[in-house]
């Protein structure tokens, strides 16, 4: 389905749950993977195979014990009978949205199969958090494995199409168990099915793994969002719930006062939010968030709108950021 918004006013934490789920899947086109409304924290586990058809997304909201948020969690893959994710991404202090448990509050949702983006307004502040996949700076077309591979040195895998692979390049192999960096040492496409040869494989891989130089590329944001995030994997597979860690910065180098709106003409420049993994052992900028930008602070109000070549924006002074332009 196409990108889609609502806003609205929300009576607490519980029925903002509910509202987002009810969007997302009846509106966008996600899908209720599990429903844990009955829990004691109650929560919605959502997926979607993104607008491409072909990507994995699996996101956990959770009304936790925790007061005034819903939880975001992100995973490689939930098992829907045992309730149970797979390498997840999620950080106890930081990865939620900000609500109110016993009153009302107002939501703005802007959403597509890729991600989904949410403003809420608590008294006079608004926060922002986004989750789901970035605008790929690398390629996302992934080829699929035909049997199950074992791990050893030298694996040869059957694939539907090896002519995305470059020998001597490396790529991500990962399925709903695993995911691992790997180098590709050979490619054979007269064969049939086509095959790949992995230089090695630390695990086995079941029949219908991807690989590809850059699947699943799924960010769970901060409260405050644009800013911090932890993601589901980065170049060599996941490490830990909080171990693919990253931050949004702005690509307008403070900027932002001089360009915002132009002397010359009055024009708004919007400018994309950069995300990069931070780590000491890991630098790398990867993407751009989904129809999320930065402006200046003269465009003009908080839930003003921009139009521009046709498209309106909704301009937010957000909580850390700072003033944020988001597609309607």
């Amino acid at each position: 389905m196409a990108y889609n918004n609502i806003s609205g006013t929300a009576s607490n934490t519980a029925d903002f749950l509910v509202r987002l789920k009810d969007f997302l899947v009846g509106t966008v086109g996600w899908s209720l993977h599990d429903d844990r409304s009955g829990d004691a924290e109650p929560s919605y586990v959502l997926t979607s195979t993104g607008e491409s058809g072909s990507e994995d997304l699996f996101i956990r909201f959770v009304n936790d014990t925790a007061a005034d948020r819903i939880a975001v969690r992100a995973y490689l893959y939930w098992d829907a009978v045992t309730h149970a994710g797979v390498k997840e991404a999620f950080q106890t202090s930081y990865t939620y949205i900000k609500t109110v448990d016993a009153s009302a509050f107002l939501y703005w949702i802007y959403a597509d199969k890729d991600h989904v983006f949410i403003v809420t307004k608590i008294v006079a502040t608004y926060y922002g958090q986004y989750s789901g996949l970035i605008k790929r700076f690398w390629s996302g077309a992934v080829a699929v494995t035909q049997a199950a591979a074992g791990p050893g040195t030298d694996i040869t895998v059957q694939v539907n199409d090896a002519s995305l692979f470059t020998v001597g390049s490396n790529y991500i192999i990962k399925d709903d168990a695993g995911i691992e960096r790997v180098q590709v040492s050979a490619v054979d496409t007269v064969s049939t099915p086509d095959t790949v040869t992995l230089a090695s494989l630390v695990s086995a891989y079941a029949v219908g793994a991807k690989i590809g130089e850059d699947p699943q590329p799924v960010v769970v944001g901060h409260y405050q969002s644009p800013g911090s995030f932890y993601a589901i994997n980065k170049f060599d597979g996941w490490a830990s719930a909080a171990g693919q860690a990253g931050s949004c910065a702005a690509a307008h180098g403070n900027f932002q006062t001089a360009a915002n709106p132009d002397q010359r003409y009055g024009l708004v420049t919007m400018f994309p939010w950069l995300v990069a993994h931070t780590t000491a052992a890991y630098k790398e900028v990867r993407g751009e968030l989904i129809e999320v930008y930065a402006i200046g602070s003269g465009a003009a109000d908080s839930e003003d709108v921009l139009t521009l070549n046709g498209a309106s924006y909704k301009i937010f002074n957000l909580s850390g950021p700072g003033w944020c332009a988001v597609k309607e």
